[in-house]
């Protein structure tokens, strides 16, 4: 597991498509910063100015399903399909005496730290990086901080659970183009769901999912019970999604 987990990394380093991502979403994160912090684009009604950080909008689009769903889609399309498709990195993986289980769960792990990057960690860091350098340091108190890490540390949990599916269908589809077209649609089936769906018990049933708890991550007030279910949704959800797949990964012709 060990060796696996460096010979994945390895490959992440140098993944180009890896290092394009990183490039262009700390540009357009910077961007995004400097222009609501000199008053150029202003945003509202966000978490983020409910919670007195009104100037870490511009985090808002990094947090949204349909935003970074093209991240990571994008980063899974050209580190993971393309094993399956093109250069048979999977079956040498096999035929060298590695369990299935074990190379993907190196696949996941090391798939999830880059998307975790790209998605969280570059714009997080650029946030406080711009609001320090322009003279916004003191919106972090006690209490905002607690509400940050209280907000991404839910956020992670169910972000993990997208990165495992998101690998699921890089594994079904072995092609870099149908794993973005149809983590995309998946995105948008989810979004038409929470804006447009008048059915009570669909309602019901996206409110226990981890989509509807990527957004319920941020809010302001959250109960201890809140808390505690949105924590058992991703600790479920994400045990569902490895064991099914683990049970594709192990019934899948490897050609």
């Amino acid at each position: 597991m060990i060796n696996l987990m460096k010979t994945e990394m390895y490959k992440l380093i140098r993944n180009k498509t890896f290092w394009v991502l990183i490039v262009s979403f700390t540009g357009l994160s910077v961007l995004l910063h400097c222009l609501i912090l000199t008053d150029w684009w202003f945003m509202s009604g966000t978490e983020f100015d409910e919670a007195g950080l009104s100037e870490l909008n511009a985090l808002s689009p990094f947090k949204t399903l349909l935003f970074f769903n093209l991240i990571v889609s994008t980063l899974a399309g050209y580190y993971i399909s393309t094993e399956f498709s093109q250069s048979n990195v999977i079956k040498n993986q096999m035929m060298s005496g590695n369990k299935r289980t074990t190379i993907l769960m190196s696949k996941y792990l090391t798939f999830s730290f880059g998307s975790w990057i790209v998605v969280i960690m570059i714009p997080l860091a650029t946030a406080l990086i711009v609001v320090h350098l322009l003279g916004f340091g003191d919106i972090f108190t006690l209490a905002t901080i607690i509400y940050l890490g209280r907000a991404y540390s839910l956020f992670i949990l169910h972000f993990l659970s997208f990165t495992a599916i998101v690998l699921l269908i890089a594994i079904v589809t072995e092609d870099s183009g149908k794993t973005i077209i149809f983590t995309l649609l998946l995105s948008i089936m989810m979004f038409v769901i929470e804006k447009f769906s008048t059915l009570p018990f669909i309602n019901k049933m996206y409110e226990h999912t981890f989509f509807y708890q990527l957004n319920e991550a941020f809010k302001v007030s959250i109960t201890s019970g809140e808390m505690i279910k949105s924590i058992l949704i991703g600790i479920v959800s994400l045990g569902i999604v490895m064991l099914c797949g683990i049970f594709i990964i192990n019934r899948k012709e490897i050609k």
